[in-house]
């Protein structure tokens, strides 16, 4: 009876204060953070599409009225610990139309690897936040009892957990927005919990547009939101992401259609908004919501997860496919041998032709010595031209082999290929990792060192960006060896392959 009251007099305020406002669910409105300040959408999203580490506000007015409508304002940052964890602190201050909550953020989030592109990843939101009443214009009958409406501020703890499998750039998350709770004052009005359930799938697409800015993708994804005493929202979002700005689109069952831009400057601060126009027939004669967003980043983030994969056998009908292959390249091994020992015979037949020469040299000297001096000289030229000119074949003939070689590539194998690079030799690079900022080039290649590792690099101007690679190969199927094996055992993180071809 007491909460049919309550929601009754509720129902008077909004006509009687707010006539021409609609009543807002009680979540937090934050189905468009794609780009910054997603953990408040799903507490996973932390590790990946908050970009850590970095400090991002965003803010949102409902409606565009500045006197006293509902906003939500939230500002996070985001530190990766290492590869498998990592947390957030931040402000909220969120405002319902009927109640103000204002309090701290703690954000952390743990991967856990399953196989090669899978990955589980386990986060948690708490929030410690002070409730209040967004605005006491409205007295109640002083002889009604009503401690929902009282202008008392209850201190709450909440705790909103989240789920994620990532397969791939594939992920389907789950997240309990109000999982459970406590209410640490003396009304005992505690938070009901596990009511507002957000399930989202979502897909990475790699672009190539403006390959000289960077990797650039397209992110595809869709929802659906259980609210209490509330319709069901679905909705959907696509983002724009590249380097020097992003671009997005959705739409919400309830909030109705949005889209919005961004920029970002210097690869490290961006600021963007984006407007968001009723759908609902309830919200047909309100203003438009807008939002605002500012992201700084302190670290450049590594996104080479979101385009590097591995061939992974899934099936028989893979696994017969690689065995194949694997049969082919063993018959290119072969072949590749016999021509390698044909060269080596050609080799030793030119140095005992070489041999033999010089014999007949020493011999013509010992008959003519006045001429020591000529066949000297003659016999020490004639072994360098001779052996040069075995060399020089050697490396033409291996520079064509690596020319003419062909390369099929295997299913979600990452390969580049380059005609030609100053400075760098014809062959096929194992590379481990690619920087463009000089520090953490210079630390990697120092870590790597002290794992008992002997790491080269080249620089590319076209990219701007130093390639540390392991080793270089004659052959493809070497390079692959090397890569599968995980280089011997001796480096267990993702390698790819690169390959100058040769003019």
């Amino acid at each position: 009876m007491l909460r049919f009251l309550v929601c009754s007099l509720m129902g008077l305020m909004f006509v009687v204060g707010w006539s021409q406002e609609v009543g807002l669910p009680t979540d937090f409105r934050q189905h468009n953070l794609t780009q910054f300040n997603a953990n408040l959408l799903n507490a996973t999203y932390t590790s990946d599409w908050n970009n850590p580490n970095s400090f991002s506000i965003w803010t949102r007015w409902q409606w565009q009225s500045v006197d006293g409508d509902p906003t939500t304002i939230f500002a996070n940052y985001s530190h990766q610990i290492n590869t498998t964890s990592t947390v957030a602190l931040g402000f909220l201050q969120h405002n319902t139309g009927v109640f103000l909550n204002v309090g701290a953020n703690f954000n952390y989030v743990h991967t856990f690897p399953l196989d090669d592109g899978v990955e589980l990843l386990a986060g948690i939101n708490l929030f410690a936040f002070q409730n209040s009443l967004a605005d006491d214009r409205f007295v109640p009958d002083p002889d009604l009892d009503l401690p929902e409406l009282e202008s008392s501020k209850d201190f709450m703890l909440q705790f909103s957990p989240a789920v994620r499998l990532n397969v791939n750039q594939f992920s389907v998350g789950l997240a309990f927005e109000n999982g459970f709770g406590f209410n640490l004052s003396d009304s005992g009005n505690g938070p009901e919990g596990f009511q507002i359930v957000t399930g989202i799938l979502s897909n990475d697409f790699n672009v190539e547009l403006f390959p000289a800015w960077g990797d650039s993708f397209v992110r595809p994804m869709v929802y659906v939101k259980s609210v209490p005493n509330a319709d069901t929202q679905f909705g959907l979002n696509t983002l724009l992401s590249t380097p020097k700005f992003w671009a997005q689109g959705g739409y919400n069952s309830f909030y109705g259609v949005s889209g919005g831009v961004g920029v970002t400057f210097a690869h490290v601060f961006s600021i963007g908004g984006l407007m968001e126009f009723g759908g609902d027939s309830e919200l047909s004669d309100d203003e438009s919501t807008f939002e605002l967003i500012a992201s700084y980043q302190f670290g450049k983030t590594d996104n080479r997860k979101n385009v590097i994969g591995f061939d992974v056998e899934k099936d028989d009908a893979l696994a017969q496919e690689r065995m194949a292959e694997e049969a082919r390249l063993q018959r290119l091994k072969e072949q590749e041998a016999q021509e390698v020992e044909q060269l080596r015979r050609q080799q030793l037949t030119e140095e005992q032709r070489v041999r033999d020469s010089i014999a007949q040299a020493e011999l013509e000297a010992s008959r003519l010595e006045e001429q020591q001096d000529s066949i000297a000289q003659a016999r020490k030229q004639q072994e360098q031209d001779s052996l040069a000119q075995v060399l020089e074949q050697r490396k033409q003939d291996s520079i064509a082999a690596i020319q003419q070689q062909e390369v099929e590539l295997l299913p979600n194998e990452r390969y580049e290929e380059v005609a030609s690079e100053d400075g760098l030799e014809p062959g096929f690079y194992l590379i481990t990792n690619v920087f463009g900022t000089k520090k953490y080039y210079e630390s990697f290649m120092l870590t790597l060192k002290q794992k008992g590792l002997d790491p080269k690099s080249f620089y590319r101007s076209i990219n701007k960006y130093n390639y540390v690679y392991l080793e270089r190969y004659n052959t493809m199927e070497e390079a692959r060896r090397a890569r599968d094996s995980q280089f011997n055992g001796k480096y267990m993180d993702k390698i790819w392959i690169f390959r100058v071809r040769g003019k």
